[in-house]
């Protein structure tokens, strides 16, 4: 158990230190529901006695994977940007400590892929594709509380994401422009307050578990970018810092687990007002 929380705290100082230039926030994670996959793949595996089994389980180390696809976030700026809009995709690997089943502490890395459409002074249509960068975030989510009763539970998330990527492609009315010192930064935080509830699905042979859930979240972003258009000198093409339009949504989602004794869980989940946004995932415990 000492091991594990020692990998964890060295992962994340690594994670820090290399990225010292950005701040910390939140945004939403998912799978959402914390105490699923409910066995760890590699105790399910040894020959020990149940006490130590629980023993060990009670901190417990989940992996996951997230391939998200934005297609739509609005971004408000200055007066000189307008319909300015972000969309694209995140590839992020996740690794979190699962405690008692109550809390979870994670980071999240990977690859983002983005695109930036604005209009600069209502004269210049401007697209910016970048490459796939490094993406990295982290967050920490818990049980708030739960409904006995009525199978409910109400659960928290906070979490921050941030990427860097270099500049691939950029149009200014259609016509590309030539600038190797393009800049396209993102920061995203969130926080979500979710409601779920664990069902099961009998099936012939076995019992399928489902979790579907829902709630609000209330997110910002802050994307800035900045290019040089060599046919017009001395004047930045930039986005001022824009963020979200819309500071508040909502999302919908659901964690699948095949049977209760699963190492694993599927997820999707949809995000709507703030932006639009579906992920897909899927989560396992160690």
């Amino acid at each position: 158990m000492i091991r594990k929380i020692l990998i964890l705290s060295l992962l994340l100082a690594s994670i820090i230190i290399t990225s010292k230039t950005h701040c910390f926030g939140a945004t939403v994670g998912n799978p959402i529901d914390l105490d699923i996959p409910a066995k760890s793949a590699i105790l399910r595996q040894q020959a020990i006695g149940q006490s130590l089994d629980q023993y060990e389980e009670a901190v417990k180390i989940k992996t996951g994977l997230d391939l998200e696809f934005v297609f739509d976030k609005d971004l408000h700026a200055t007066s000189e940007v307008t319909k300015a809009e972000v969309k694209g995709q995140w590839f992020m690997a996740k690794l979190g400590v699962d405690i008692f089943n109550r809390v979870e502490p994670y980071v999240k890395f990977g690859l983002a892929d983005l695109q930036a459409k604005w209009w600069q002074n209502e004269t210049h249509s401007i697209d910016m594709q970048s490459e796939k960068g490094f993406a990295w975030g982290l967050g920490i989510k818990g049980i708030i509380f739960e409904f006995e009763e009525m199978g409910l539970r109400l659960t928290g998330d906070l979490q921050y994401r941030t990427a860097e990527p270099d500049v691939e492609d950029i149009t200014s009315n259609g016509a590309n422009v030539v600038d190797t010192g393009a800049d396209f930064k993102i920061e995203e935080w969130q926080a979500a307050l979710v409601v779920s509830k664990k069902f099961e699905l009998p099936l012939k042979f076995q019992s399928i578990f489902i979790v579907p859930y829902t709630g609000i979240t209330a997110s910002d972003s802050t994307v800035s970018t900045r290019v040089r258009d060599p046919s017009l000198p001395g004047y930045d093409i930039t986005l001022f810092d824009a963020n979200n339009k819309t500071l508040h949504g909502f999302l919908i989602g659901c964690d699948i687990m095949p049977n209760l004794s699963s190492s694993f869980s599927y997820n999707v989940e949809l995000r709507l007002a703030s932006e639009t946004a579906v992920t897909l995932g899927g989560a396992m415990k160690f």
